[in-house]
């Protein structure tokens, strides 16, 4: 199967299992034997061993941060894919930002305390 370019955007691990999802569900359709490609395979495997949420939560969580906090697309997208638990985890991630960077450790910890309310919605 060749691919082709439709479209281009950084996106997070919950939504490339999403996204994977769909394909293998495409592709049994098409072909239940051959199915997907050995890399469509390894990347289907990877990202249900790593996604670490729902897509749902995961995009909610993209929007809050970037809408509540400023914080760009790609920082707020590896905060999804890491998953920090911990102020030292979400600065280490943070630290580059522009937003990120001038954040207090209070207000780390309350993003921390704000992305588990938004998980356990």
């Amino acid at each position: 199967m060749s691919g082709r370019k439709i479209d281009e955007r950084p996106v997070s691990i919950p939504e490339v299992k999403e996204i994977m999802d769909n394909i293998k569900e495409q592709m049994e359709k098409i072909d239940a034997e051959e199915g997907m490609s050995h890399f469509q395979e390894i990347t289907y495997n990877f990202v249900n061993k790593f996604a670490k949420m729902e897509t749902r939560i995961a995009k909610k969580i993209i929007k809050f941060l970037m809408n509540k906090h400023a914080i760009e697309e790609l920082f707020a997208i590896n905060v999804v894919n890491i998953n920090p638990q911990a102020v030292s985890e979400i600065r280490s991630i943070l630290e580059k930002s522009f937003t990120g960077k001038s954040l207090s450790d209070q207000q780390l910890e309350v993003i921390l305390e704000e992305l588990e309310d938004i998980k356990t919605s």
